[in-house]
């Protein structure tokens, strides 16, 4: 059979949020400039060892600019792949342009040591915060769970087409909390600390997880209650808005839609 290998951000990388159901609760809006990512390594494999032998070159996307078809793979044999794997990483200049990414935005990631980039601006009411995060990361998804029926990995039918879609849940970067089902996305605490109305992602080190201050220094709340950020079972290098949101980002990729994955970070 042949598998037909998708990136998407869903609606969310094009469209910005809110989203269907999905809206900052503190009425932050967002619209996406840019959200490149780099995916290297694509795994089909089996628990009982059996390994597809795929012919992956690594690629960068813009997510912004629609769902591309990465690559097809023909002459896969016919079974249940039940260890679906990928791996996103910074890219060389080699990589593949795919959605129409520039040279120069190859060569920013490829200096940055950047898999993910987003660029965008965040409004609300006369409020407007341009933002440009870069994430230095390399991650592993393995044991990738199908968000189509709940089942691990997919299934190749003899001389069939299987669609698969490497799916990467932007709403992620913005949760408050990693210890609950139902956190809230908040941009408040990331404007606080925005330098004439423009964001890196190294202005949010000045904003602790703990002690979250508003623009006049003075604590965030939310209806009175005090704004804090739980990374839950995240593994941070520092207790600070940056390194939440970096450990956040090792948790975006999914298979499928909503299938969940592992996540090895290396």
């Amino acid at each position: 059979g042949s598998v037909r290998v998708s990136l998407s951000g869903e609606e969310a990388a094009i469209e910005g949020f809110p989203v269907d159901d999905i809206a900052f609760a503190d009425g932050w809006s967002i619209a996406f400039d840019k959200v490149l990512v780099s995916v290297v390594e694509v795994r089909l494999e089996a628990s009982d060892g059996d390994r597809a032998t795929l012919d992956v070159d690594p690629v960068v996307a813009d997510l912004h600019l629609g769902d591309p078809v990465a690559w097809t793979f023909d002459a896969v044999p016919a079974r249940r792949w039940d260890r679906v794997a990928y791996r996103y990483a910074p890219p060389t200049m080699s990589a593949r342009r795919v959605n129409a990414v520039s040279d120069a935005d190859v060569a920013a990631m490829v200096s940055g040591g950047h898999a993910l980039w987003i660029e965008g601006v965040a409004s609300r009411g006369a409020e407007r915060v341009a933002f440009a995060f870069g994430f230095d990361l390399d991650v592993d998804n393995v044991r990738c769970e199908s968000g189509v029926d709940d089942t691990q990995g997919l299934v190749v039918r003899e001389g069939a087409l299987t669609e698969a879609e490497l799916t990467f849940h932007l709403d992620h970067l913005f949760f408050d909390s990693y210890a609950t089902d139902d956190p809230a996305l908040r941009f408040d605490a990331m404007a606080a600390v925005a330098t004439d109305g423009a964001l890196s992602l190294d202005d949010l080190i000045a904003q602790s997880i703990t002690d979250v201050r508003d623009a006049e220094g003075e604590p965030l709340t939310d209806d009175g209650v005090p704004v804090v950020y739980d990374p839950g079972d995240l593994s941070l290098a520092a207790p600070n808005l940056r390194e939440f949101i970096r450990a956040a980002a090792t948790t975006i990729g999914h298979f499928q839609g909503e299938g969940h994955c592992d996540y090895v970070v290396r």
